[in-house]
């Protein structure tokens, strides 16, 4: 019985044949489905036991008809609690090769108008306010009424593009290309001659609508997508290579034990099978191999090294995660459901670890190790480099690798300087890239943004339109507090949101009490606190990403890299500004340790890298302030939407 909050994932699939053989044994089965995916454990409404029992029916069958009814058959699927239920979603291999998926909106209307401005019902807000006789251009193509509701309904096309987005959104597979998608809505029951200009409307170009009337334009639609070999495999990818919007801090348990809802994609999963082919391999032929796995920020270089974690442990294999980011690796310790004694400081390894002791070390953040292992915050201890700890230490050593995080004179290991050091360490290296960033709800466009606006060439910010919609946010603003209160919004709405900042003001307080970052008159915040101080409801800088509190002071980059939160708030300070078409960098206003880096050029790329960290720590949407009026004309002009 469903007794949460939201939705649970509802999953009634069943082969097209089977919909057909046993539709009265299954019908009762679809309803318990969804009453325990119900949030309350309802019933399902009447209509939808009809348009099961019926429409459903109708499809399976024109399936089975065309020896397709080994095509799987997802029933109401939703898989996310804000998600619209899909009425049925099609798996199969498609007759190119690969697989092939639909969306398909069933009606059982037997009757349907054209939109009727005199029913304000279902109309957009302006045409309601202009009173009735009135209809714009929008609604004119993309609603129909339907008498026997007595309003204005979406046109069946619009649903579907609507159920089209949320697949994409929610299943990774749909970022490979060679994975067909279409959609299309199936009116049986609409066999009036006078309805059937609903065909002829396409307010979403390339998905059609089919009515009673044209059965054979539907049996062509199905055949062109789907053929008669198994669905099973479309089936068994849908059901596993979902989305997750979870943060990664909250599903470490779940991930190291083997049940997360995360999905790895392409080069990912092919890191995992890769790194763990070798260290299952018991041959000592050849050079030591030393993967190198490389990838922009958002790409899953945390989520691959954490499922190899996962998986070396179950295999019963010696394994330890260390990180050249102190608050990443404690928070993965801290979640990860009693693996803790898996995660490793690099003195720990180097003082406590033999020759070849481990099977497998996972070096994450390897940007942001020093030349040698530290001994306190100042100090390097002498003898071997830190790659030499990781190397010598595990039969299989893997490093991830992103050279656009490197911040500070101290961070030596460019991905250059790493392959030469392993190297003359007389080893073999193995390079994987993590070519998709993911991090931003699998969009792309915002890391490309982001890379060519600190690389001084911007490009215009794609906000979307009706045929490829950006699920990202991105907003701009002119004022601190505006950016604070609408992030506030999202945190009190139960979305975790943070604010960020350059580090162009002073440090001084440990607490996180003392407002010393103060980007405009009459607005002033705390830094993130110390890791030692008894501030009550204030987390240690370590956990200021993922602790309740962490909202009310600003981050660091030190503090949020290597980190994620749903929502991220950034204020570029004085140090980097917009000065006639290219970024111009001010050293009087760096206050971190890049100021001791010497060279123009270095200080440039390490506080664009800075701000590029900061400014990709959020899934699901940034806020970015200037203190420079320039710089915010420079995300106008780019059109950015301003708050």
């Amino acid at each position: 019985m469903g007794t949460g909050s939201a939705w649970a994932p509802l999953e009634a699939y069943w082969q097209a044949k089977a919909l057909v053989r046993d539709r009265e044994r299954l019908i009762p089965k679809i309803e318990q489905i969804y009453r325990d995916a119900h949030p309350n454990g309802r019933d399902p409404a009447a209509s939808d036991v009809d348009s099961w029992r019926e429409s459903v029916y109708e499809l399976a069958t024109a399936l089975s008809d065309m020896n397709l009814g080994q095509v799987w058959m997802f029933v109401e699927y939703r898989v996310d609690p804000g998600m619209n239920p899909i009425d049925v979603v099609l798996a199969g291999s498609h007759p190119a090769g690969g697989l092939s998926f639909a969306a398909i909106e069933l009606k059982q209307w037997s009757d349907l108008d054209r939109p009727n401005p005199s029913v304000p019902n279902g109309l957009c807000a302006s045409c309601r306010s202009a009173g009735p006789g009135t209809l714009c251009k929008r609604c004119s193509i993309e609603r129909v009424h339907v008498p026997s509701y007595q309003k204005n309904k979406k046109h069946p096309a619009v649903q579907v593009y609507d159920n089209l987005v949320a697949l994409k959104k929610h299943h990774s597979m749909f970022d490979d290309r060679y994975v067909k998608l279409v959609g299309a809505s199936y009116l049986h029951n609409l066999k009036d001659p006078q309805a059937q200009w609903v065909s002829m409307v396409a307010p979403r170009p390339g998905i059609p609508t089919f009515t009673a009337r044209k059965p054979a334009d539907l049996r062509r639609f199905l055949k062109e997508n789907f053929d008669e070999k198994s669905g099973d495999e479309a089936a068994q990818a849908l059901l596993e290579r979902r989305r997750s919007n979870s943060l990664l801090t909250t599903e470490v348990g779940e991930i190291l034990n083997g049940y997360t809802r995360f999905s790895l994609i392409e080069n990912q999963q092919r890191a995992v099978t890769d790194i763990m082919n070798e260290v299952g391999n018991t041959s000592s032929n050849g050079a030591k191999k030393v993967f190198v796995v490389s990838g922009r920020a958002g790409s899953g270089k945390s989520l691959v090294a954490l499922t190899l974690l996962g998986q070396a442990l179950a295999g019963g294999y010696e394994a330890c995660y260390v990180s050249g980011g102190v608050a990443s690796r404690e928070n993965f310790k801290r979640a990860s459901a009693g693996r803790g004694a898996a995660f490793a400081s690099l003195n720990n390894v180097a003082n406590n670890r033999a020759t070849d002791e481990l099977d497998l070390i996972l070096c994450d953040e390897a940007h942001r190790l020093t030349e040698r292992p530290m001994t306190g915050s100042f100090a390097m201890r002498p003898g071997e480099s830190s790659v030499s700890v990781i190397v010598t230490r595990a039969k299989v050593p893997v490093f991830f690798m992103d050279g656009d995080q490197r911040l500070f004179p101290e961070e030596v290991w460019s991905p250059e300087a790493l392959v030469r050091e392993i190297q003359c360490l007389g080893a073999e290296v193995v390079p994987i890239d993590l070519d998709r960033v993911l991090r931003a709800v699998g969009s792309a466009t915002y890391d490309t943004w982001v890379k060519h606006l600190l690389a001084g060439k911007p490009m215009l910010w794609n906000v979307g339109d009706n045929t490829d919609p950006e699920p990202f946010k991105l907003y701009y603003t002119d004022s601190a507090s505006k950016m604070e209160s609408f992030l506030r919004c999202k945190e009190e709405a139960g979305a975790t949101a943070r604010m960020s900042a350059g580090m162009c003001w002073e440090w001084n307080d440990s607490t996180g009490t003392v407002p010393e970052v103060a980007p405009e008159p009459g607005w002033a915040r705390p830094w993130n606190a110390g890791d030692a101080h008894d501030t009550p409801g204030v987390p240690k800088r370590r956990y200021w990403a993922t602790e309740p509190g962490g909202f009310g002071q600003i981050g660091c980059v030190h503090t949020a890299q290597g980190l994620e939160y749903e929502w991220g708030g950034v204020i570029l300070g004085p140090d980097l500004t917009w000065n006639n078409g290219s970024w111009a960098v001010h050293r009087e206003h760096v206050r971190s340790k890049a100021s001791r880096i010497r060279s123009d050029d270095d200080l440039g790329r390490a506080i664009r890298n800075a701000y590029g960290v900061l400014m990709t720590r959020s899934i699901r949407g940034t806020v970015l302030y200037s203190v420079d009026p320039a710089t915010r004309k420079l995300f106008a002009d780019l059109g950015v939407p301003k708050l």
